[in-house]
């Protein structure tokens, strides 16, 4: 059976609206699987703007190509159907390109710190076990750049004690946060 050019620009239309949540996907593995234990997060944010932005230019291709009658995107005849049908699909964007620009910051806040080593006091304020379907364990620190949280092993998750302090050496992120020169133990 032979794919006609509907099918094809329909899939064309499937492969670049799931495009930016799958990369986001990619950079969030390799992100967790690189930065876990050696990275001080603050308090999470996000800016709204660059999603905005990634979200418009993601629409203007769709469009263009749509224009360009590379792609073919069909909505149902029903009124409501059809305003669900694009309510559902600006959604879905807004959302895909959240979770990339997310996992870009992320990323890029790590391959591109300073390579400048830094001290910084830290004090253990708090310690928090998340249960999920893995359990992960964090210490809160506190310090003069503020906040953060760390990603400890279970086995050295016991060995921190709320009011300690120690001297960690540091890597600023490129946006915010810092990176431990190694994991703390």
């Amino acid at each position: 059976m032979r794919k006609t050019s509907s099918s094809k620009g329909q899939g064309l239309f499937t492969l670049i609206g799931l495009l930016p949540f799958t990369v986001a996907i990619v950079f969030a593995l390799i992100g967790l699987f690189t930065l876990d234990d050696i990275s001080l997060d603050p308090p999470f944010r996000f800016n709204s703007v660059a999603v905005i932005i990634f979200s418009l230019v993601h629409l203007s291709i769709i469009l263009i190509l749509n224009r360009l009658q590379k792609i073919e995107f069909s909505f149902p005849k029903r009124r409501f159907n059809k305003l669900v049908s694009i309510f559902s699909h600006l959604i879905l964007v807004l959302i895909s390109n959240f979770l990339l620009v997310v996992t870009l910051k992320m990323n890029f806040n790590s391959w591109l710190r300073s390579n400048k080593v830094e001290k910084l006091e830290l004090i253990v304020v708090d310690k928090n076990i998340s249960h999920g379907k893995a359990t992960d364990y964090y210490i809160i620190l506190d310090s003069s750049e503020g906040k953060f949280q760390n990603k400890v092993s279970p086995k050295n998750y016991h060995n921190f004690r709320i009011g300690e302090s120690f001297q960690a050496s540091v890597k600023r992120g490129y946006f915010d946060g810092y990176y431990l020169s190694k994991p703390l133990k």
